[in-house]
């Protein structure tokens, strides 16, 4: 009869349940891993929720800067207007004293030292303003001078238009003949008694004195000052007179530059500075205050790499906000969550491994959820060591029952085979005696199956190779003893079975080889032979076959009744196959193929083998 196992009911689905869970074992590399943590998620979640933060940080900050640009425009507006005030006043003033002096020319061009001594005196008295002062007459020929001098103007090449336009007009000279400097040259017209004109007063402001004053009252501001005139001629500047025109925007000509309306603008300068820059006029549309500032008191230039350009962008400090809270975040997560998940996750691994006992947390550095969690960890290890040990103990009793019962069963049937023996002894006929002996090998059969059964290490796992081979070697006695002597040829595979099908097995394999010995023939190359194969085929598969020699002329005691080949119908359907015949012209072979029960991956690794290699 067919009695179902443990092992029988969990065969169905037990081969891709194990392979699922080893697919899914802990230990198993998946790929992006790192991108799974919890530290990395939460990051990226919390990352997600702070972009509308920063994006109003970078809003706030940009506008932030615009309203600094443009509060450095009204700055830098005012103070070049101040500037400019301030050379207007001196401008204006220069121009009053010209006009009060031209005032009183008229009355002295006939007395050439009195015109000299007023001059003089006033030099005298604004001498912190002006360098000189004189008389220029139609005819080019200066005598009334603060310097007592006479000066011939007359081969200047610029005297014509001078005289030409009877207006008052700011001129430059580089280089001044009487202050051996540049200076601001003012033109008054001087006009007779009787309205009609003969000359200019003149009057040096030295660019020296204007440029000191400017630079004085900068002090240690961010602003550079140039005055020009509408030609381009520098008037003074707060700095070196000789880079004033490479302090100006660079790729913008005069024309262009005091034509701007506003009269602001942000540009490079030839010296490759990014600066702001306003433009005011001091007089009409004939000379401009410059003014450019570098707000942040250094030159920044505009030639920058990316990096240097992300230093200076807007969102940088968002941006750094934004980092600075992923990494509080991840360190946080890490030292607070993640850290201790992982040593609770690596002590799970462990006890699963070997099972060791957790060593107890550090207190007061864990969570308390996770030690919450970490102390049912423990409780759960240790009752499950408890349930272990006490399955253990019921394990051993089950297994020194079943040796006990497999002895006993064992010592029954040589008992019972040893009185089939007396009783072939004492009978006289020929055909009991040969049933009887028949009857008495398979009962020695079952026997060694049972002695083997409580010789195993293992209840559960049976070696079925070598079961099979310690019940075929008995089997060779029965061999005819006629010549030629037969040879018995056995090829066994190592193979672990359950009981339930070893038992199976190994009595099928008993009936086939005494079948293929009782029916044993001489093959076309004159020998006699027996073969008993056990082949894995595949992974969950296995192959026996028992094979013999015949002969059309071999003659046999008897037909038999065919009760061995019942038996192994019967056997065969306990292995759930069907034996395969094969019969060649001097050969005959039995074949059953079936598939093995799976032991699980421990069962594996204690029976020693593993189908995966």
């Amino acid at each position: 009869m067919n009695f179902p196992s443990l092992a029988l009911l969990r065969g169905g689905g037990a081969r891709n349940r194990a392979s699922s869970i080893s697919d899914n074992s802990p230990d198993a590399p998946r790929p992006f891993a790192w991108a799974r943590g919890l530290s990395v998620r939460l990051a990226v979640m919390l990352s997600v929720a702070m972009v509308p933060l920063g994006l109003i940080a970078v809003d706030q900050t940009v506008r932030l800067q615009q309203e600094v640009t443009a509060s450095n425009n009204l700055s830098l507006k005012a103070l070049t207007a101040e500037f400019a005030q301030e050379e207007r006043e001196i401008i204006k003033s220069a121009f009053a004293s010209a006009e009060a002096l031209a005032l009183s020319v008229p009355d002295l061009t006939q007395d050439l030292d009195r015109c000299r001594a007023l001059m003089e005196r006033f030099i005298d008295t604004a001498q912190e303003r002006y360098s000189f002062a004189g008389f220029l007459p139609k005819d080019g020929v200066m005598s009334c001078a603060s310097t007592g001098l006479t000066i011939d103007y007359s081969e200047n090449p610029n005297f014509p238009d001078w005289m030409r336009r009877p207006k008052r007009e700011i001129r430059v000279n580089s280089f001044g003949p009487v202050a051996g400097s540049a200076v601001l040259i003012i033109s008054e017209p001087v006009y007779d008694p009787n309205g009609t004109f003969i000359g200019n007063q003149i009057i040096h402001v030295p660019h020296e004195r204007i440029d000191k004053k400017f630079q004085t009252k900068l002090g240690e501001r961010p602003l550079d000052l140039v005055t020009l005139s509408a030609e381009g001629d520098i008037l003074s500047a707060s700095g070196a007179r000789e880079t004033a025109l490479d302090r100006l925007p660079a790729n913008m000509s005069i024309k262009e530059l005091i034509s701007l309306n506003p009269r602001h603008i942000e540009a490079e300068n030839a010296a490759g500075e990014m600066r702001l820059f306003s433009i005011v006029p001091i007089l009409s549309d004939a000379f401009y205050v410059v003014g450019s500032w570098d707000p942040e008191g250094i030159h920044a230039p505009t030639e920058t790499n990316a990096l240097q350009h992300l230093f200076l962008t807007p969102a940088l400090f968002p941006m750094l906000m934004w980092l600075v809270s992923l990494v509080l975040i991840y360190v946080a997560l890490d030292h607070q969550v993640v850290r201790h998940l992982r040593i609770i996750g690596m002590q799970m691994r462990q006890f699963a491994r070997s099972r060791v006992l957790p060593s107890p947390p550090k207190s007061g550095l864990m969570p308390h959820e996770l030690e919450v969690i970490y102390n049912q960890f423990t409780q759960v290890s240790e009752k499950l060591l408890h349930d272990e040990a006490h399955l253990f103990d019921a394990m051993h009793d089950k297994d020194v029952l079943l040796k006990e019962l497999h002895h006993r069963v064992k010592n029954n049937l040589q008992l019972i085979s040893s009185i089939i023996s007396m009783q072939i002894r004492r009978t006289r006929n020929q055909v009991t005696a040969a049933a009887l002996k028949t009857v008495n090998q398979r009962v020695t059969s079952m026997a060694t199956v049972h002695q083997t059964l409580y010789q195993a290490s293992e209840l559960g796992r049976v070696q079925a190779n070598d079961l099979l081979r310690d019940v075929v070697k008995p089997l060779t006695e029965l061999a005819p003893t006629t010549a030629p002597i037969p040879k018995i040829d056995i090829d066994l595979e190592p193979v672990v079975l359950y009981p339930d099908q070893a038992v199976p097995l190994a009595l099928l394999t008993v009936e086939a080889a005494t079948n293929a010995l009782k029916y044993l023939g001489v093959d076309k190359a004159g020998n006699r032979w027996v073969r008993v194969s056990l082949k894995v085929l595949q992974e969950g598969e296995v192959c026996l076959t028992i094979a013999n020699s015949t002969s059309d002329e071999a003659e046999f005691e008897d037909e038999g009744t065919g009760l061995g080949s019942q038996l192994i119908r019967g056997f065969a359907r306990q292995l759930e196959c069907s034996p395969k015949i094969t019969e060649g012209e001097d050969s005959y072979a039995m074949s059953v193929t079936f598939e093995t029960l799976p032991f699980d991956h421990e069962d594996r690794a204690l029976a020693g083998v593993d189908h995966d290699n």
